[in-house]
């Protein structure tokens, strides 16, 4: 997809015949619009966060669903044509939890589209309907306040316009634009948690924002928003394709990396340790990083410790030259591929978020890991492949968070293999549950036994807040170490050492037995035993395991059990 913005000579040529209906080509162009300026507005989207906490993902979650969807999209008159193939393109690309609902609310434009090569208003309202029906099924427990409302009340609104008025295409998108606009600004209202921290829904909030952008291109008014990142950016886009020979695998990662007083050189010389391929280009402030690897989860993970991704692209070239090598051995040969042996009934695929725990699922015998967590949410397409690599019929798939939940599911449902989620919303949860898994069972006896262990295990997590806020009685300021137990801010402080104490203290440690510490990428192992030495002398009853999780953004996750 290009990422070229629509000249004004383009535009008039698009719009100046009708105002009155659009076609598939206008649909397009209008996506492509609201994409460039979700980009921008990225970083704010990712600052909306309940939590005060380095890891929210929701505007970039958003950007690479929608650029997904845009990514192939062959142009055509037809909105059906062109809308099928948004909506197909966003249900594999799609990431996180936001991301998964926006490609179910394309899903529903696509069905409300899906005999029309003409959109008019009416025909508009209606595919609002269906994406509104689809995202609210998408979800087994909607909760109102979130992306949900918004996109409900946005094509109630446009109903109701066209009931009271003839109106053309543009002023049904005015609607449109509006009404999200009030719905956002109501979700506090409707949820305390975010009333609590000030800030309204990030989901909801983004689809506005591609709504906007969309209607900007309707307008002819300018989609440059933040003029100085976009110039940077586009000198600092090298002919990529120029580097890709012939005989590249795995994973092509690219990603726009803002930040302040970015390591260039020490990023360049690690990206060189891990991958192929390499190119990180810009300055201090802006990156350009691109390189192949086996393992983009950790590509990310890295370079968002120096700054934030602003845009993220990554293209499976294994995936590509199977699908080339497979019509090449069906035009010459047909002997049929060899598949693996599997070594149990059931398979798993697991995300992990750092390289500790990847290594600790391996143990358990789970063969297809996926790098990933917070801030890195791999994409119904990642935990699919995953799935379909496996020799066996049948596998569980566990996300190990919460934000990965609904990708997880959409993967299952999409699979030809029989998949069940367990829907562990923490890592300890995942690794407990792997304590019950048995190869040799079942699928059904597996989840039978896997699903009552996700209850038997507390998570807590402890980072250092990035903003000033009072949630639930307790005062945070920025730079101040902070822990969340199962959801929960409980604890925070200046001393890292008293947090992890009080928040042990609301654990109820005579209610468990065992505490594994799973110690982050930014703490040293010398700093993690320590820790782990106090804690035994201070509760000498209990058993405390150290284990090297590898993880980004939280120091460290307790699991008690």
């Amino acid at each position: 997809m290009s990422n070229e913005l629509t000249t004004s000579t383009e535009h008039n040529l698009s719009l100046a015949s009708t105002h009155d209906s659009w076609d598939g080509n206008h649909f397009l162009q209008a996506f492509r619009a609201g994409e460039q300026w979700l980009l921008q507005h990225v970083p704010h989207l990712n600052q909306l966060n309940v939590f005060p906490v380095p890891d929210g993902d929701t505007g970039t979650n958003m950007h690479l669903t929608l650029t997904a969807a845009l990514y192939s999209v062959v142009p055509a008159a037809s909105c059906a044509l062109v809308l099928d193939q948004v909506y197909r393109g966003a249900l594999m690309g799609a990431r996180g939890n936001s991301g998964v609902i926006l490609s179910q609310i394309l899903h529903g434009l696509a069905k409300g589209l899906s005999n029309h090569d003409v959109c008019g208003p009416e025909e508009f309202a209606q595919a609002l309907r269906k994406g509104a029906e689809s995202a609210y099924s998408s979800t087994s427990n909607p909760r109102e306040g979130t992306i949900l409302t918004v996109i409900r009340e946005t094509s109630e609104a446009v109903k109701q316009a066209i009931r009271e008025k003839r109106a053309d295409m543009l002023t049904v998108l005015q609607t449109a634009v509006q009404a999200a606009r009030d719905a956002v600004e109501r979700t506090p209202e409707l949820l305390q948690v975010l009333r609590e921290a000030n800030v309204v829904d990030a989901g909801g909030k983004g689809l506005y924002i591609i709504l906007e952008g969309m209607l900007r291109w309707a307008r002819g008014d300018s989609l440059v928003e933040d003029a100085a990142v976009l110039d940077a950016q586009a000198s600092i886009i090298p002919n990529i394709e120029e580097l890709h020979g012939e005989d590249e695998y795995g994973f092509c990662t690219n990603l726009l990396l803002k930040g302040i007083n970015m390591p260039r050189a020490a990023m360049h010389q690690h990206f060189n340790e891990v991958g192929t391929s390499v190119v990180v280009v810009g300055d201090d402030s802006l990156l350009r990083v691109h390189v192949h690897t086996l393992r983009p989860g950790d590509i990310l993970n890295y370079a968002m410790q120096f700054g934030e991704a602003i845009k993220i692209e990554i293209a499976n070239m294994d995936q590509q030259r199977r699908e080339i090598q497979e019509q090449q051995q069906h035009a010459t040969s047909t002997v049929p591929l060899q598949s693996p042996t599997p070594t149990g009934r059931v398979g798993v695929v697991a995300v992990a978020p750092g390289a500790g725990f990847a290594e600790i699922f391996r143990s358990f015998g789970v063969e297809g890991i996926v790098s990933g967590g917070q801030t890195a949410n791999p994409s119904t397409q990642e935990l699919l492949a995953a799935v379909e690599q496996l020799a066996q019929d049948e596998v569980i798939i566990l996300p190990n968070n919460s934000n990965i939940l609904l990708a997880a599911e959409q993967a299952a449902r999409m699979s030809s293999k029989r998949v069940a989620v367990v829907p562990s919303r923490t890592v300890p949860q995942g690794i407990t549950a792997m304590v019950r898994f048995q190869p040799d069972d079942d699928l059904d006896e597996n989840i039978a036994t896997m699903l009552p262990e996700l209850k038997h295990v507390v998570t807590a997590e402890v980072t250092t807040a990035v903003r000033d806020v009072t949630l639930g009685g307790v005062q945070v300021q920025a730079g101040h170490s902070i822990a969340v137990l199962d959801g929960t801010l409980v604890a925070a402080d200046s001393d890292i050492g008293v947090v992890i104490d009080t928040m042990l203290e609301r654990i109820q440690m005579d209610q468990h037995e065992y505490i594994t510490i799973y110690y982050g990428q930014r703490i040293a192992r010398e700093q993690a035993h320590a820790l782990a030495q106090r804690l035994q002398e201070r509760y000498p009853d209990y058993t405390i395991e150290l284990l090297s999780g590898g993880q980004p953004v939280y120091d460290y996750i307790f699991a008690a059990e």
